[in-house]
């Protein structure tokens, strides 16, 4: 057991001691005896002197006896003393340490929007130290030096103070004075948050002397080394609580981001084009914001579509469409408009440059009889000055053709001359009319390489699609022409349907009949009915359908298909179930029917603004990623016809020094026939570099090259850690304050007691002059005493 020892002691002992400092003793013998023998000589000892001194000259009073016994007792017990050499030890005590850890990190630069409620209450608190920003630095300042650095000094006061950085290591001052001025002239320049590692770190350096506490101004974004609940636990075990001021607000950062934006780089003028991009942030969860598309340096408002994120940090595909009415090259702009309390609002814009051209597209109508579909569509489409027609009518007069100059004496022979158009539709056409030669040309005309032509295929109560059951074009079919069934036969057709697009299709170019996507889904919806259709329940694997029945249903319990798309080789064809989109003009003339299909039409001729273009690009959606973030791969083929012709037709080698290559399969999007797209994530840290293997490509495979950094960034995650910082206090028996209650937390930390410093040398005791002294005036003293007694 140790006992303080007083001042007046210290003094006489030599023993030197700083201000705040002061010293404990305990005593050490030699004897090492077990403490019942010792007990047991104690006890025989007093017995022997007792039982002498009451036997010798009874006439001498009993307390004379008495006396005579305690100064034997007492000469026997400083003999003892001396033969146990007894010594006293001494310690030096001080003042205990306690740390306080500040952030310098980047991510205390950031100005947090809070609430104006308690915005106005945290520049009350700290009024007088009046901080300039409302910045996470400048609140962690203006805590430690408020009313003249109060903190600190009351600190020093009862502690051993130690300032640390959690950036710059310690602070090099060693008084309150020193560290405030280093304060008042400092500045956050961490890159990286190690909040843990620099715990850790005390706790090691001051491993012989703990820390009463550490303090913590932080706002608790760790982005490197171990946790701040890992170094926790280090700290329990060490029996150091965690008294931890979170700065900064826990609500997330508000913040729009807009990535990955895809468009067509060249199109028709008249086209639809969408622009297609990724919104994400953090903050306007529920709220509706406007996104807008403008022409770079004009400030008119092309297009505009309303979102409402639903949750944080979750992408949401955004579409704008817009339609070019002039040929040019034109830098277009989808922004997102900022929001009060963004951080920053560099990211919530990208940008494309597309190319609009005026080119004529030439297009082949066939059908057996001049039908209701096929004079509309023929007389839409000779109107039409982008498209140049031709057509054939199988079962017109021989003079037909010198009566119209669009048509033609007979369908093309020569495999050239139907190559030279970019669009054939084949109505209710009779294939008996066409010899098998013809039929392959139309076959190879879309799925030859190099070639890619588009066939549309238009159902008809005789040939089409079931005459071609047995002909070249039966694979290019999209339907399962075994399961297909006409209505019956002069039955008549009194229930009428409406076309449905699906939500492929009513993000196609072709199926936009308004000028917003919530236009045109209000006009299908509204469209006058159609009332004869193919049943075709069977789809091909690899068709898309763009619109189906509203209510029937095929023996899979599926909508029956009514329009739908298939990539074939190089080519596209189109198939529709119906032949009555002519009824589409009722009381509105043109203008519903002509959109859908002048649109479809060169949606599907839109290959040839490419043509000759054998060129292919990989592209990620950022040279740089955080660890643990997505990437995004893309190859595009500038000229749709020459991508694979299977959906995941494409191979990306993924190259990573020092480990072993990958090979990533890439699947076709549903956005264009020519992109092909991967996502890849939790990739190790370092450099990548891709390049494309499948298809093989003339001329150098296209490749790209990002990182994977770490740690992700200061700005990357900004709101406060509160959880972390939380659980941190509540495992080291500590505390956790927000700026505005952090006025307790002097009050909150433990009391300041005196801790060892240093074992100061020995004292010995048994071989002192005074004990010895003292010995021979006991003995000298009962020995008068015994003589005067008559004891001698």
């Amino acid at each position: 057991m140790s006992h303080s020892l007083p001042t007046w002691i210290e003094r006489l002992l030599g023993v030197p001691a700083e201000p705040g400092e002061g010293t404990v003793w305990s005593l050490e013998n030699s004897w090492n005896w077990p403490a019942w023998v010792t007990l047991l000589f104690v006890v025989f000892a007093v017995a022997v002197v007792v039982a002498i001194y009451l036997r010798e000259n009874r006439q001498a009073p009993a307390w004379y006896r008495a006396m005579l016994a305690a100064l034997r007792l007492g000469s026997v017990a400083i003999v003892l003393l001396m033969l146990t050499q007894l010594a006293l030890l001494l310690h030096r005590t001080g003042l205990p340490y306690l740390v306080v850890l500040v952030d310098d990190s980047l991510s205390m630069t950031v100005r947090d929007p809070y609430d104006p409620p308690v915005a106005a209450q945290i520049q009350k608190r700290f009024e007088a130290a009046k901080p300039t920003t409302l910045s996470r630095w400048d609140l962690a300042r203006a805590l430690l030096l408020e009313k003249d650095a109060a903190l600190l000094h009351r600190i020093k006061d009862g502690y051993k103070l130690r300032v640390y950085f959690v950036a710059g290591g310690e602070s090099p001052a060693s008084d309150v004075g020193k560290v405030t001025d280093e304060l008042r002239t400092m500045e956050p320049r961490g890159e990286s948050s190690r909040i843990g590692g620099a715990v850790r770190d005390i706790l090691n350096e001051l491993r012989g002397n703990a820390p009463a506490a550490i303090l913590v101004l932080t706002d608790g974004i760790n982005t490197d080394g171990p946790s701040l609940s890992e170094a926790a636990t280090m700290a329990r075990r060490k029996g150091v609580p965690l008294f931890l001021v979170g700065l900064g607000d826990d609500k997330p950062v508000r913040d729009l981001q807009l990535t990955d934006l895809l468009v067509d780089d060249l199109v028709f003028v008249n086209d639809v084009v969408d622009f297609e991009a990724k919104l994400s942030g953090s903050g306007f969860a529920g709220k509706e914001l406007s996104v807008v598309l403008r022409r770079q340096g004009k400030p008119d408002i092309l297009a505009e579509t309303k979102v409402t994120p639903k949750a944080d940090n979750q992408p949401q595909t955004v579409r704008l469409q817009y339609r070019p009415t002039e040929e040019g090259e034109f830098h277009y702009v989808v922004e997102v408009q900022p929001q009060e309390g963004e951080l920053q609002t560099d990211n919530n814009r990208q940008e494309r440059t597309v190319r609009v051209r005026k080119e004529q597209i030439r297009v082949l109508l066939v059908d057996s009889t001049p039908r209701f579909e096929y004079r509309y569509l023929r007389n839409l489409l000779a109107r039409d000055t982008t498209i140049q027609l031709h057509t054939v009518l199988q079962e017109a007069d021989i003079d037909h053709a010198g009566q119209d100059a669009a048509e033609l004496p007979g369908f093309p022979v020569r495999r050239e001359d139907v190559f030279r158009y970019d669009v054939i539709i084949l109505g209710d056409v009779n294939p008996a009319m066409l010899s098998q030669d013809m039929l392959r040309n139309l076959a190879d005309f879309v799925d030859q390489p190099g070639k890619g032509g588009s066939l549309v295929l238009i159902a008809g109560p005789r040939f089409m699609p079931l005459g071609l059951r047995d002909t070249p074009l039966a694979r290019l079919v999209p339907v399962e022409l075994g399961s297909a069934r006409l209505p019956p036969l002069g039955q008549p057709l009194t229930e009428g349907f409406l076309v449905e697009p699906t939500e492929l299709g009513l993000v196609s170019p072709p199926f936009q009949l308004g000028d917003t996507p919530a236009e045109t889904r209000e006009i299908w919806q509204h469209l006058p009915p159609l009332y004869w259709m193919l049943e075709a329940p069977d789809v091909k694997p690899a068709a898309r359908v763009l619109a189906e029945h509203p209510s029937r249903t095929g023996h899979d319990g599926h909508h029956l298909p009514l329009i739908v798309l298939q990539y074939v080789g190089a080519g596209k064809v189109l198939f529709h179930a119906i032949d009555g989109t002519w009824r589409w003009r009722y009381r509105v003339g043109d203008v519903l029917f002509a959109r859908y299909w002048i649109q479809m039409i060169r949606y599907l001729a839109r290959s040839k603004l490419n043509e000759g273009d054998r060129s292919a690009s990989l592209s990620a959606d950022r040279r740089e990623y955080g660890r643990g973030e997505v990437v995004h791969l893309r190859v595009r083929f500038a000229d749709e016809r020459l991508a694979p012709a299977a959906d995941d037709g494409v191979s990306v080698v993924l190259e990573h020094a020092g480990h072993q290559t990958q090979r990533i399969q890439l699947h076709r999007s549903t956005f264009s026939r020519g992109v092909f797209e991967a996502q890849l994530s939790n990739l190790p840290i370092g450099s990548y570099h891709a390049w494309v293997a499948i298809p093989t490509l003339q001329g150098r495979a296209p490749a790209t090259d990002f990182t994977i950094v770490a740690p992700p960034g200061e700005f990357q995650h900004l709101q406060r850690e509160t959880a972390e910082l939380k659980r941190a206090a509540d495992m080291t028996k500590g505390r956790f304050y927000t700026v505005l209650d952090s006025a307790r937390l002097i009050d909150d930390l433990p009391p300041g007691r005196q801790v060892p410093i240093e074992s100061l040398p020995p004292k010995p005791l048994w071989n002192r002059w005074p004990l010895l002294l003292l010995l021979l005036s006991l003995l000298t003293t009962e020995w008068l005493l015994r003589k005067i007694g008559g004891m001698v």
